[in-house]
């Protein structure tokens, strides 16, 4: 009888440990919003448009189409949201990675501008999308601080601001280092600049918000659906899936980072790269508000940097950031020590999930909105598709419409990878590089 009940307690121990540890290495957001299976409907082998991935960019371009009455059949190879759509930060940027003064010598300073503003239009598209649906996803205009971990590269944050009012008229906060601690309670950071339009969002909510806003709308989804290939005959694109054939007039592919082979041309042009985030336990309400006295969100002015906030409660921070190696590193560790690197005081508090996702680079760190072969591409957000995964969707679907105000990211091409067939074997050799760039600017003082 005594081994019974020992035995008993035992699969009762192993069985909640495996639990735990699931829960563990599941987004925190799910603890709110977890994605889940749509219900199984018959397959629909025609469509107006046929669109190839459930998350912000997808369904962001169903819900404009279907206001336009087109028949929309979205298909998933997974459960809707369940990339990167409820796994990011939720920090509603709206920045692109090259700076001004790269994009005026790129592409010359009218395009530049107008680059620059869309982020602006989109963040704020956003903002008004959830307002007018009342999309219960814990918006909030928090503001984003960018902290400077030298003079150097604080001097930087000051020239680039200089640079972006005289062009384009946006101004933002600088901080000096005697008022950091009005926004964070860290030495890690000398000074930084604030922008005050940036928000937060939970991630989970919205995807799966506007997955509910797409069936309630007459659009199909298809979870579990895996794109094969395509050809065209005629004016109708032919689309070959694990569940059979739909003849479709249109075609979005809106895979981005969760690109598979089944879809060569764009897998080629695409790197994708791990990015994961820690959640904190509890700490409650007012520890949080004494690091972070405005809980707002915050990114470093560094190459490989960390992005973190509170969560959405205000009882626990958040934070990320990009996976600098590929060997058998723990990286709940590596994050831990750079919480830690910010937050000393934490050292005793625990960590109650850890996970991952994919976010995606173009090689020129544009993102793309293209079309080939009379097929629409949206994808490239470089870890900013927060805001612009839904912009280039309902972008997308403009395209379709024929709107006549286009994106001014329309039809910018890829640009090539040599060498590269999908697999990023050098991302490694990217990442020491940016490690040494951030080294040098931040070791001369």
């Amino acid at each position: 009888m005594i081994y019974y009940q020992f035995l008993k307690y035992k699969i009762k121990f192993f069985k909640k440990m495996k639990k735990d540890l699931k829960n563990f290495n599941e987004p925190y957001w799910w603890k709110h919003a977890k994605p889940k299976l749509i219900d199984d409907l018959e397959w629909e082998q025609t469509s107006d448009v046929v669109i190839v991935g459930a998350g912000y960019t997808g369904l962001s371009a169903a819900l404009e189409l279907l206001k336009s009455g087109l028949k929309v059949v979205i298909i998933d190879s997974e459960i809707p949201g369940y990339g990167a759509s409820s796994r990011n930060g939720g920090i509603t940027s709206g920045k692109i990675k090259p700076s001004i003064k790269e994009l005026i010598s790129k592409f010359g300073l009218e395009l530049a501008k107008k680059m620059i503003e869309e982020g602006e239009t989109a963040r704020q598209d956003l903002y008004d999308f959830i307002r007018k649906e009342k999309i219960d996803c814990d918006l909030k205009i928090n503001g984003m601080f960018i902290g400077a971990l030298s003079k150097k590269s604080h001097e930087n944050q000051k020239k680039d601001d200089d640079f972006n009012s005289e062009y384009l008229g946006i101004e933002n906060r600088i901080v000096e280092k005697k008022d950091v601690s009005k926004f964070i309670s860290s030495k890690k950071y000398v000074g930084g600049i604030f922008d005050k339009k940036i928000g937060s969002i939970h991630p989970a909510k919205l995807v799966i918000s506007m997955t509910k806003m797409v069936r309630k709308s007459g659009g199909y989804i298809f979870n579990k659906t895996t794109f094969k290939n395509c050809e065209k005959s005629g004016d109708l694109f032919h689309i070959l899936t694990n569940r059979g054939l739909v003849k479709s007039k249109h075609l979005i592919i809106a895979t981005n980072a969760y690109t598979d082979k089944n879809l060569p041309w764009l897998r080629k042009k695409l790197i994708p790269v791990i990015s994961e985030m820690i959640s904190t336990s509890e700490i409650g309400n007012n520890r949080v508000n004494s690091l972070m006295p405005k809980l707002s969100t915050f990114g470093e002015a560094l190459n490989l940097f960390h992005y973190f906030r509170p969560s959405p409660d205000g009882k626990r921070i958040l934070i990320g950031g990009r996976r600098v190696q590929y060997n058998n590193e723990d990286p709940t560790k590596k994050l831990m020590y750079g919480l830690l690197e910010i937050f000393p005081e934490l050292k005793e508090i625990e960590i109650s999930n850890h996970w991952y996702g994919y976010v995606t680079f173009p090689f020129d760190q544009i993102p793309k909105l293209v079309i080939h072969n009379g097929i629409i591409y949206a994808a490239g957000y470089c870890g900013s598709g927060t805001v612009w995964s839904r912009w280039f969707g309902k972008k997308a679907a403009e395209i379709i419409l024929n709107f006549e105000q286009k994106s001014a990211f329309y039809n910018i091409p890829f640009k090539k990878i040599p060498f590269y067939n999908g697999y990023p074997w050098f991302v490694p050799i990217a990442i020491e590089y940016f490690k040494i760039q951030d080294w040098w600017i931040n070791s001369k003082e």
